[in-house]
Order: structure tokens, then sequence, then C-alpha cells
């Protein structure tokens, strides 16, 4: 990676991005670029309110200039990394996305306790997620280490390939589990029509063997490590056996490919994409289908 992006609202949550990315453009000895982003129309107001002749909204600018500072400099006593800052005014969604346009990694915090569920009423970082092209990293801890424990949910689509060239990427020296979740279909309508629990039993072991053939494929053609690198294949819904290898495997960092032609549609045909992002513990990377 040559250029990373922490966009960042000062929040405790976006400050742990902040010093996630970091960490990452140390590790790839790329620049970083520390973002904050003033609404025009909340400086509108500003200047609304004060309506004698005053420097408030200089002030303003001049403070969240002063607090990315205070952020960099920071980042710079802990890992040693010289970041930029860069303070637009304008719209949030607009700016931050032209700014990532020449960027590898846009990386920013989850918000609330429950990372995305304030984001289903139409925040920025909702609509990022939704038009953003570049690989985009939702952070939710404050970052110890380098990632150690990556959890790659694959579903065989080129998605897959890309979050794992990602994810080799972001976490070179990370251990890696490849996780596929297979649901039969119309498992339940098969007993309604007369299949035998051994006809269902072994429908069930030829989903697990070809989804297997692949696994071992995307391992070959991605020529990743073998002594890092592990697999599973679990039957049931995506989501739940997801949240629960990522917790089983103390998993830091989950890698998915981003499904759907827009957040809306992911969120009324419950994306596992979705899903995982407002219910994982450990920060989540959502890559596009090109890397």
């Amino acid at each position: 990676m040559k250029a990373i992006i922490a966009a960042t609202d000062f929040s405790d949550e976006a400050r742990y991005a902040a010093e996630r990315a970091a960490i990452i453009a140390e590790e790839q000895q790329a620049h970083l670029s520390l973002l904050h982003v003033m609404s025009r129309s909340a400086l509108s107001d500003v200047r609304k309110l004060f309506q004698t002749p005053t420097d408030v909204e200089a002030k303003l600018i001049d403070d969240a200039g002063r607090m990315l500072s205070e952020i960099a400099a920071d980042i710079e006593s802990k890992t040693g990394l010289t970041g930029s800052t860069d303070v637009k005014i304008g719209q949030a969604l607009t700016e931050i996305l032209s700014a990532t346009e020449s960027a590898d990694l846009l990386v920013l915090g989850a918000h609330g306790g429950n990372s995305l569920h304030d984001l289903i009423l139409g925040t920025t970082a909702e609509h990022l997620l939704s038009k953003c092209k570049r690989p985009m990293l939702v952070a939710k801890r404050p970052p110890k280490t380098r990632y150690q424990r990556v959890l790659l949910p694959v579903d065989f689509s080129p998605y897959s390939a890309s979050a794992l060239t990602m994810a080799r990427r972001l976490a070179p020296n990370a251990r890696m589990t490849i996780l596929h979740v297979f649901n039969l279909p119309f498992e339940g309508r098969l007993r309604i029509v007369g299949a035998s629990e051994d006809d269902i039993r072994q429908y069930r072991q030829e989903e697990q063997r070809s989804a297997e053939r692949k696994m071992w494929e995307l391992i070959r053609e991605s020529h990743v490590d073998s002594d890092r690198v592990s697999y599973a294949v679990e039957g049931g819904g995506p989501s739940p056996v997801i949240l629960a290898k990522a917790e089983e495997l103390s998993s830091d960092l989950i890698v998915m490919g981003k499904h759907g032609q827009s957040w809306i549609e992911d969120l009324f045909l419950g994306s596992t994409t979705h899903h995982v992002l407002a219910r994982s513990e450990c920060d989540v990377l959502v890559v596009q289908k090109r890397v």
C-alpha cells in the first residue's frame, strides 16, 4: 500500500481508527493522512447564529486543525510515523470519497456499543459502505499490536479472491482461517416431500466435499503461505457461524467481500456483511470486488 486515509470525527472510536491506520501504514511503509470534514451547512448555521461580525467560524476550523495535529503528534510518539493532516469544508460523504480516490485503504471508527446499529439511520459511514470503491476498515477496538488472527469468510465468488488478496496485504504475518458456510437449499422442504434422513445426510456431505475442493483451489491459486493458513467448512446460517467462529478463534480482524449494489439493498436482504459488521466484536475490513 502507498496511501492510507483515516477519517476522524474526534470520537474515541475514530481515535482507534487513526491508531490502527498508523500501525498499518508503518508496516506497509505507506503515507498516512488524517482527514476531518467540517460540515459547510453547520458552519453556515454558525454564521446565522452569530449575526454580528465574528471570527467564530475561523476559530472552529483552527480548532479542528489543532485537534488533528494532536492526534498526529500522539501517533508519531507511539509509532514514529509522521502523518499529514487535512481539514476539509464541505459535505462529509463527498469529501471523503474524493480523498479516497488516490488511496489504497480507508479507515474509520465504528460508532456506539453495537457498531453499525446507528448507521442504519443514514449516516456518512452507511453511505460510505455503499459508495466507497476502496477497501474500508471499520475499527472497533483500541489497537495494541499488528493483526494476529484473521478470519476470512468466503463464498467462492470473485469477492473471495479479492478479500484474500487484501487480507494478505493488510496482515502479512497473521494466522488466517478461511471459512465457508454452506446452507442446504430446500433442506426443510426435502423432508416434506419425502426425502429420507440418509438422503439429506448424503446431500450435506456432497456439499461439504464440493466446498472443500473449492477451498483448496482458492488457497492454491492465491499462493498463500500454507503454514499460516487453515480452513473450515461448516453448515448453518452464515452470520451466526461467522460470528461464533470469530469468537472461538479470538479473531482480531474479519475480512469480507461486499455484496449487493447498495447499502439499502444489503440491509433489506439481511446481508451477511451487514450483520457481521453490526455484531462483531473485532475490526472488520470490507473489500470491493477488485483490489
